[in-house]
């Protein structure tokens, strides 16, 4: 048997052969293909999609007799599962195209999965093959909080990622980075890490145990820095509260000349406004 995946055969006249992970994005179709290495037909074999090996007897998907058959198929796949193609010129089941469909991926659908398939004569072979279901998390939220001696601390979080996701830093090695998983299972990352400014500085969020870069930013970080002195805050505080005084009084004359000028209008009990189309009485 040819070993692509995590298998096993007992014996040299039936090879099941799988690739070693499929990955499928949360809420689409995965195909898990598994065939037999000399194209045989399946048509007449018992084949038996399962998981744990205690759960042999809750199929996801049991094909026996020419028919599926569902009376102890696990009952979270019901309606999901069913054979599919491992590529689109796959003769199926005459090939010897046992592949495993399933359809609305969810997060708890990762994990691995056993293709059990037995001829009738007394014949079987297996083979696992790891299905990991993604989940691409939020955009980053950014934060940048000034410290001391031009020294900014960046901040990076996103939640919503599945699997456990990889944040690094750029020219960087004293990173924090704390994860976190909710009761869903999906993960949250947080990463801080202090850098001085002027700098340019990037972030990277991979999935973890694919190298795959799934955000990249690079940020521009300037530190704008004031001191200070005693006399300095003194002078700004009189200038503000100069200008405060006079803006006071400016209010006060305008509210008296409008009030002087009111009590010369005679009253004729409507309202003119100025701007409008209305001519004034």
């Amino acid at each position: 048997m040819s070993k692509f995946g995590d298998s096993a055969p007992s014996n040299n006249t039936l090879m099941v052969s799988v690739k070693s992970h499929v990955s499928v994005q949360r809420g689409h179709t995965a195909i898990l293909p598994c065939w037999l290495a000399f194209s045989q037909s399946a048509e007449d074999m018992e084949v038996r999609w399962y998981q744990k090996s205690d759960q042999f007897g809750t199929p996801i998907l049991l094909y026996k007799a020419r028919a599926f058959d569902y009376s102890s198929q696990k009952a979270s796949y019901a309606g999901r599962a069913s054979f599919g193609l491992k590529e689109e010129t796959s003769g199926g089941l005459k090939a010897g195209d046992v592949s495993l469909k399933l359809e609305k991926a969810t997060i708890k659908d990762t994990g691995k999965y056993t293709c059990f398939v037995s001829s009738s004569g007394d014949h079987d072979d297996r083979a696992s093959i790891n299905l990991i279901v993604t989940e691409t998390g939020h955009q980053p939220l950014l934060s940048a909080v000034m410290k001391d001696h031009k020294k900014v601390n960046m901040s990076c979080q996103s939640d919503g990622w599945h699997p456990e996701p990889d944040l690094s830093w750029s020219d960087s090695k004293k990173a924090n980075v704390l994860l976190s998983k909710n009761s869903t299972g999906f993960y949250s990352v947080h990463s801080w890490v202090l850098v001085s400014s002027p700098c340019q500085v990037s972030f990277f969020l991979y999935e973890k145990d694919f190298i795959i870069l799934i955000k990249h930013f690079t940020i521009l970080v300037l530190y704008l820095e004031t001191e200070y002195t005693s006399v300095g805050w003194k002078a700004a505080f009189g200038t503000v509260f100069v200008l405060l005084i006079a803006a006071i009084a400016v209010i006060i004359y305008l509210c008296v000349r409008k009030q002087s000028f009111m009590r010369e209008k005679p009253k004729t009990g409507r309202i003119f406004c100025r701007g409008s189309d209305e001519d004034p009485p």
